[in-house]
């Protein structure tokens, strides 16, 4: 190197640099400290798991090795991405989201660069200077992504493996037995806590959308565990709302039907809350709006649905049920306490034609829905007409 090029190193941005380094290696707490409170409340809850101390640590790391790419003028080598590799799966390990991560590395980058922007007199950088800070934080961020995600996918198949064990333990009748309670224990359950599960149709979702749902449903807290059995996916929760699943499951285009089983205790009641979804899940399947059913609301419909085939001799109302203007009356007299009177009102009838159709109903169907046991059969059978599938067409 000629002496003008040694003189031109010891310029403008590169004698910024090295005055900066002596300073940080002199007094990081100065210097590093604010970035790493700033960044830590930026991301309070993910950076809970790790203490101050460490993240102090990488954060002067990562300075040092800014401060030698710049100094020497090289993108990062390939060791300073095996560090930043290290350090994506490290935050894996620790069960920090990937966005938190990754915000507070930017974070770091930003307080790094405005340290070297403070200290030049026109407070810009040359352009040389940005460019190789952008080479270093895409490259390195994309070392910390990979290394984030190589620990996280093993962590993913891992917790799937051990869900479809677990599944198959509840579903088999093993509740009480010693490796299901260790399979929960494993994915993070409360043997005694309370489970809840949901169910929907895997056709009817797209794998990436299962992949966001593991993610989505582990960055909100809780336990759970998420898994394809055959035909359905099935989710098993804890400590996660009800109201954030069904976010989580409703797709939003009217396609999705979920059931969503009752929250109950213990293994016992996961096998059970089990079921319920897939009851619920029966109702939503039949019904042509398809949506989000719950075993809560819709008990009764969702218990007497897989017998609908047995019970159709005393829920069959013949041809009432084709006729809309007779179980719509039916149906607006019970919703309406029984009363003539409301329900002529939310019908826009006249009582005489409330009385009329009721009375109609009862000739064709031998079911009076005055008493409670016509209201019941008529209910239920009207319920159950309305989610069977339309006879096929004739063809010739």
């Amino acid at each position: 190197m000629t002496d003008s090029g040694r003189q031109a190193d010891k310029s403008g941005d590169w004698s910024l640099i090295e005055a900066l380094g002596r300073d940080i290696e002199i007094n990081p707490s100065v210097l590093i400290k604010p970035i790493v409170d700033e960044a830590r409340a930026a991301h309070a809850e993910a950076y809970a798991r790790t203490s101050w101390a460490e993240h102090e640590a990488s954060v002067r790391r990562q300075f040092r090795l800014l401060l030698k790419q710049l100094a020497q003028r090289h993108p990062p080598t390939l060791d300073d991405l095996d560090w930043a590799r290290a350090l994506g799966r490290t935050r894996a390990r620790q069960g920090l989201p990937l966005e938190a991560v990754l915000g507070a590395f930017h974070h770091g980058y930003r307080g790094f660069w405005e340290l070297v922007a403070s200290r030049a007199e026109s407070g810009a950088l040359s352009r040389e200077t940005v460019d190789l800070l952008m080479a270093s934080l895409q490259m390195t961020s994309a070392a910390i992504a990979n290394g984030y995600t190589d620990v996280a996918r093993a962590r993913d198949e891992l917790q799937i493996d051990l869900g479809h064990q677990l599944l198959d333990a509840l579903y088999g009748g093993r509740t009480v037995a010693e490796e299901t309670t260790m399979l929960a224990r494993a994915l993070g359950f409360d043997n005694d806590g309370m489970f809840q599960a949901a169910s929907c149709l895997v056709a009817l979702m797209a794998p990436e959308l299962i992949d966001q749902l593991r993610w989505r449903l582990r960055d909100h807290g809780g336990a759970q565990c998420v898994v394809v059995r055959g035909p359905m996916l099935v989710v098993l929760s804890q400590g996660i709302p009800e109201r954030r699943i069904v976010q989580l499951l409703d797709s939003g285009d009217g396609r999705l039907a979920v059931g969503l089983g009752l929250p109950r205790s213990g293994l016992g009641g996961a096998t059970e809350s089990l079921l319920d979804a897939e009851r619920a899940l029966a109702v939503a399947q039949q019904s042509p709006e398809g949506g989000i059913v719950s075993f809560r609301s819709s008990w009764l419909l969702a218990t007497l649905l897989p017998h609908a085939e047995r019970l159709g001799p005393l829920l069959d109302a013949g041809k009432a049920t084709n006729q809309p203007h007779l179980y719509e009356a039916v149906r607006a007299y019970a919703d309406h306490g029984f009363s003539i009177a409301a329900t002529a009102e939310a019908l826009h009838l006249h009582p005489n034609s409330v009385k009329y159709r009721l009375d109609r109903w009862q000739q064709l169907t031998g079911w009076d829905p005055r008493t409670l046991e016509g209201a019941q059969r008529s209910l239920l059978s009207i319920a159950l007409a309305e989610r069977q599938p339309p006879p096929a067409s004739a063809t010739t």
